[in-house]
């Protein structure tokens, strides 16, 4: 389980415990599936977004208006920036090694699923949130199994 002490899933595993967490619009992540790997696995993006906080701030032709900014005065840029929704994008894993980002990002997009505390329902309420948890998947699949490998035989690693 994503988040488990001593414990490194693959990334697999992690997507499809993802994929069955939350109910409603609020916590239900979208995964969004990426070109694969040179080895076939998925590459993913964790996406939460409320379709009223999408609809209300993304989608509209007002919104639109700020992807040429030479078509509005300050005052019109201002009022649209203060209508808009954040976007909050972490990526992690870009080295095969860096182990931790992978696991607390899975760990972030359960928390963002399954948590009702009023802080987590106020960034589910206002902030678009996209996860890429790995951008190196074949690497870490790799750094997992060898990781599984050496917990589960710690008699065949030398020592130094």
């Amino acid at each position: 389980m994503v988040g488990t002490a001593k414990q490194a899933d693959l990334l697999e595993r992690s997507i499809s415990l993802l994929s069955r967490t939350g109910e409603g619009d609020a916590a239900r992540p979208r995964l969004q599936r990426a070109e694969k790997s040179e080895e076939g696995k998925e590459q993913i993006l964790v996406a939460w977004v409320m379709r009223v906080c999408w609809r209300s701030s993304i989608a509209t032709k007002r919104s639109r208006k700020l992807a040429d900014p030479r078509k509005l005065n300050e005052q019109e840029a201002k009022d649209l920036i203060g209508e808009g929704k954040v976007f909050y994008w972490a990526s992690g894993s870009i080295h095969s090694p860096e182990t931790g980002s992978c696991e607390m990002l899975m760990e972030l997009a359960y928390r963002l699923a399954v948590e009702e505390s009023s802080f987590i329902q106020a960034i589910r309420k206002n902030v678009i949130v996209l996860i890429t948890p790995v951008l190196e998947v074949d690497g870490r699949d790799m750094m997992v199994d060898t990781y599984n490998y050496r917990k589960a035989n710690p008699e065949r690693m030398r020592r130094g």
